[in-house]
């Protein structure tokens, strides 16, 4: 079992949820920056708030997404 577990034992509580917090906010980020690249923005020149609304909705959509497709693939019998 300790082969298949990784750094949840090789590691104390501290270092641990250091790499796990740094995993998840690699994801936001990453797709923060596919957000940046990829979707670009829509937004009116009168209303400048509406740009982070919509950023930080497409990276919300694209975490969950990503999050969710994460969730099925390990979930689901690949034999």
């Amino acid at each position: 079992s300790e082969l298949v577990s990784g750094f949840n034992i090789e590691y104390a509580t501290g270092p641990f949820t250091l790499f796990f917090i740094a995993e998840y906010i690699n994801i936001i980020m990453i797709n923060a920056l596919t957000t940046t690249i990829f979707l670009g923005t829509l937004y009116s020149i009168y209303s400048p708030e509406l740009f982070t609304t919509c950023f930080a909705t497409k990276t919300l959509l694209l975490t969950s997404l990503f999050y969710e497709s994460k969730h099925l693939l390990s979930t689901s019998p690949l034999s």
